[in-house]
């Protein structure tokens, strides 16, 4: 808690940490203080969110993504720009549970990428686009 509460560079400091504990310990208190149920209101929760976004690009472990993927399906509001600007070089697992993170956010301007992907080769993909695109329909 400590860490969180010393801002966005504290957080940063543990996910470049070798360690996966500590980086998915940070991950789960992140839960807790993302979530508006508690009321933290974190005057940094933006700038979190985009560092989320960035870890998922770096050279962590499945798991660690999969937990910030989580925090940021659960937790981003309107925007995920720097994930969609890259998500050609999410890795393949990932890439369906990153899709629906970014249909979660509601903007319409990700609509291509949604569109993009509705006929992907996979499975879970394809439907996941195709779903995100129809909650998008009925707006």
């Amino acid at each position: 808690m400590e860490i969180v509460n010393r801002g966005v560079d504290a957080i940063g400091e543990i996910l470049k940490s070798a360690d996966i504990d500590e980086k998915r310990s940070i991950l789960f208190c992140l839960d807790k203080y993302l979530d508006p149920y508690y009321g933290y209101n974190l005057p940094y929760f933006d700038e979190i969110i985009v560092l989320l976004e960035k870890h998922l690009f770096e050279n962590h472990d499945k798991e660690v993504k999969e937990d910030i993927l989580q925090l940021l399906t659960d937790y981003s509001k309107d925007t995920l720009d720097y994930l969609v600007e890259r998500i050609e070089s999410i890795e393949f697992e990932l890439l369906a549970d990153a899709i629906y993170a970014l249909g979660l956010t509601f903007n319409l301007k990700y609509v291509p990428i949604f569109i993009r992907y509705e006929n992907d080769e996979h499975l879970n993909v394809r439907n996941v686009a195709k779903e995100v695109l129809l909650e998008l329909s009925n707006l």
